[in-house]
């Protein structure tokens, strides 16, 4: 039996539901030798296929990293806040200020 025509299929499932289908197919010419044939044509499915997700991957990369770049210099941020923060002495409970228009506690306690 001569083989005259071939076609390969390829599925990718790209997430989210979604999938890319590719089909190709060729003619199989006399004295050609149809298991080349068949290779050629699934390499070439499958390098094609593949084209459009690996650029898409890519730029998923270059936006992940640069999210990571920028908590990154937040956790740096936040750490030498913290840093900071606990180094500092505690505040003198005397020096705290008050507001003169609030109560004194002479005026609180001449109603009890």
């Amino acid at each position: 039996m001569a083989i005259k025509n071939i076609t390969y299929q390829r599925v990718i499932n790209l997430g989210n539901y979604e999938s890319k289908r590719l089909e190709l197919s060729a003619e199989v010419l006399e004295g050609d030798d149809s298991n080349e044939e068949t290779s050629r044509l699934m390499e070439m499915v499958e390098r094609k296929i593949r084209e459009d997700v690996s650029t898409k991957i890519e730029e998923e990369i270059r936006q992940l990293r640069m999210c990571l770049r920028e908590l990154q210099k937040e956790y740096e941020t936040v750490k030498s806040s913290l840093e900071k923060s606990q180094t500092e002495e505690e505040p003198n409970p005397d020096d705290i200020p008050f507001d003169p228009q609030q109560p004194q506690l002479e005026d609180v306690n001449k109603y009890f």
